[in-house]
């Protein structure tokens, strides 16, 4: 689902995983661990110290078109566990919101990442949709399904323990 808010978009991805929303916030707080929900290369440098805390910064380095390693500075600006933490980006000045809820459902978790981004300027604009439609939605979706994943290996690790 997309909603437009003044300029700037704002799309969610929500997925149902078998862990308590505790577990899913402390893997979701551990930024350090997000690479290995991502399904391009991401790394974060420094790794911030556990427990997770409001106003703690970090670069980001991810794959975008054209450069294979892309720098972001990230400000924590929500810690709120167990239901969430918000990720503010900032590339080329202009800042990307990354608010992840967890809620409890059923025996484990719902969790639902929602990305408000400034929308695209001159021929970008146009054909923004069709890029969203056939690469960034694949890949968000594709790694909220590996998150799905990895939370649930959590719970087995647990139980195995």
């Amino acid at each position: 689902m997309e909603v437009v808010v003044s300029d700037r978009s704002v799309k969610s991805w929500t997925v149902e995983a078998d862990a308590s929303p505790e577990a899913a916030f402390q893997y979701l707080s551990d930024v350090g661990k997000h690479g290995e929900w991502s399904p391009k290369l991401y790394r974060v440098d420094p790794v911030p110290q556990l427990p997770l805390q409001q106003g703690i910064t970090y670069q980001s380095y991810g794959v975008v078109p054209g450069d294979k390693d892309h720098a972001n500075q990230v400000e924590v600006t929500l810690v709120d566990p167990p239901h969430g933490l918000v990720l503010t980006s900032t590339d080329k000045g202009e800042q990307y919101v990354h608010r992840f809820d967890i809620e409890p459902s059923g025996r484990g978790s719902r969790v639902t990442r929602t990305v408000e981004a400034p929308h695209p300027t001159g021929f970008a604009r146009l054909i923004f949709p069709l890029i969203f439609a056939i690469f960034i939605n694949r890949e968000v979706s594709k790694g909220m399904n590996m998150l799905k994943a990895n939370l649930t290996n959590l719970k087995d690790s647990a139980e195995q323990s």
